[in-house]
C-alpha cells in the first residue's frame, strides 16, 4: 500500500494566551444512553506533524510493497493471528479506542464544525488502512472540570495565570467526578452524550454502508459539543478520570486494555489551564500515571498516541503546561498541528476541515496503524 510521508519538526503545545470573556450558558446536562454501537489523540522536539506534499490520506491498495510500511496482513484482528505463532508476525492490536478532548467553551464552534467535517474523510481512511475487523471505539469529553462563567489569561514573562468566576485561580475549578459529580454533560471526563445518540460510536473496520456512515453521523452530533462550557479550560485534567470508577456511569466500556491503542486527540484554543499540580504532583505526570495503569495489559504508555489541533504559545516559559507533559510522556511522538485560522473555520469550514485532514488522515492515521502493528493482539 502507499504509505504518507510523516516530517519530524520542533513543536511546542503551549497554547495561545486568551483574552476575558463571557461564557454563554451553561451547555444542557445529558443522561448516560446505552453503550453499544451506533451503526452496529509539550508534543516537544519529537513532535509529528502532517506533511505539507502529502497525497490525501488514499486508501490502501492490496500490495504491502515490501517497502518500510507496517505490514497490514498479519497478525490482524481479522484473523487473531497465526495459532501458535511467535515474533512480529503475530503481533495487531484488536481495537483502536479514539478520545477526543474538545474545547466547548464560547469560541469554539465554527472549529467544532469544521472538525466534524474532517472526520468524515478521516474514519474513511481508517477502514482503509486498519486490518478488517478492527474494532474502533469514538468518544468525546469536553474541557471542563469545574465550571466558571468567565475565563482570564494574563501572561508575565512568558509564565500565564488563569483566573475564573471570582477572580479565583484555575485550580478553584478543578473539580473531580470523585469529589463531586457537577451533572453536566461531558463534563469532568464523562464521555459525552450527543442528544438521542448512544454514549460513544462502535465500528468494525470493513463494515463500510450504513455502518461506517452511522459512524460519521455520530461524531458530527458529538464534536458539535456547544459553546455553553466552562471559560476555565482545561485539557489535561479530563483525561485522567476516563477509565475512573467515579465516572464508569457514562464511560463503562469505552477503553479497551489489552490488544489497544487508545488515541487522546486534543482541539483547544487557549493554553490548558489544568493546575500544574495533582495531589502533590506533576498534573501531567500525574494523568500519564493513571493512563499507564488503565493501559498496564497492553503495555501501558507504549499503547498510546497523543496528538491535537492546538493554539501555540509560550505560555509557559520552560514549556511545561500539563499538556505538554502528557503530549511528551506517551510512546509515540505527539502528532499536532496549529489550528486553522479562526476566520476561515467561521467562513469555509470545509476548507478548514481540509487543512485539518493533513494531520488526521495523512499523518495520524499512519501513525496509528504503525502503533497498532507493534502491539500483541488480544489472547
Amino acid at each position: 500500500m502507499r504509505r504518507v510521508a510523516i516530517t519530524t519538526m520542533a513543536m511546542t503545545t503551549a497554547l495561545a494566551c486568551g483574552q476575558t470573556r463571557s461564557g454563554d450558558d451553561p451547555f444542557a446536562s445529558g443522561g448516560s444512553a446505552g453503550l453499544d454501537s451506533v451503526g452496529g489523540t509539550s508534543a516537544g522536539d519529537g513532535a509529528t506533524s502532517a506533511d505539507d506534499g502529502g497525497d490525501g490520506g488514499d486508501a490502501a491498495d492490496d500490495s504491502d510493497g515490501g517497502g518500510g510500511g507496517p505490514k497490514l496482513d498479519v497478525g490482524g484482528a481479522g484473523d487473531g493471528g497465526t495459532p501458535g505463532c511467535v515474533g512480529e508476525d503475530c503481533m495487531g492490536c484488536t481495537s483502536v479506542d479514539l478520545l477526543f478532548v474538545i474545547d466547548n467553551s464560547g469560541s469554539m464552534g465554527d472549529y467544532q464544525a469544521a472538525l466534524a467535517l474532517a472526520f468524515v474523510d478521516f474514519a474513511d481512511t481508517l477502514d482503509a488502512v486498519l486490518e478488517t475487523g478492527t474494532n474502533v471505539h469514538v468518544g468525546v469529553t469536553s474541557t471542563e472540570m469545574g465550571y466558571s462563567s468567565m475565563g482570564n489569561t494574563m501572561s508575565t514573562n512568558g509564565a500565564c495565570t488563569f483566573l475564573g468566576d471570582g477572580n479565583q485561580p484555575n485550580d478553584a475549578f478543578y473539580v473531580t467526578p470523585a469529589d463531586a459529580d457537577s451533572g453536566r454533560n461531558g463534563a469532568q471526563g464523562r464521555l459525552y452524550v450527543p442528544p438521542g445518540q448512544d454514549t460513544f460510536a462502535s465500528y468494525d473496520v470493513g463494515t463500510g454502508g450504513a455502518a461506517l456512515q452511522g459512524l460519521k453521523d455520530w461524531f458530527a452530533a458529538a464534536a458539535t459539543i456547544g459553546e455553553g462550557g466552562s471559560n476555565i479550560e482545561m485539557a489535561t485534567a479530563p483525561v485522567a478520570w476516563i477509565a475512573d470508577p467515579s465516572t464508569a456511569a457514562t464511560n463503562a466500556g469505552f477503553l479497551r486494555d489489552e490488544g489497544s491503542v487508545l488515541v487522546v486527540f486534543f482541539m483547544q484554543d487557549e493554553p490548558d489551564q489544568t493546575p500544574m499540580t495533582i495531589d502533590g504532583q506533576s498534573a501531567g505526570q500525574f494523568t500519564l500515571s493513571r493512563i499507564a495503569d488503565a493501559k498496564a495489559g497492553c503495555g501501558g504508555l507504549d499503547c498510546v498516541i497523543a496528538g491535537g489541533f492546538l493554539a501555540t504559545n509560550a505560555c509557559a516559559a520552560d514549556g511545561d503546561l500539563p499538556l505538554d507533559t502528557f503530549t511528551a510522556g506517551v510512546g509515540q511522538p505527539a502528532v499536532v498541528s496549529d489550528l486553522p485560522p479562526e476566520n476561515l473555520a467561521e467562513d469555509n469550514p470545509q476548507s478548514a476541515a481540509d487543512q485539518m485532514n493533513a494531520l488526521l488522515s495523512q499523518t495520524l492515521a499512519d501513525v496509528i496503524v504503525e502503533t497498532c502493528d507493534a502491539i500483541a493482539p488480544v489472547g
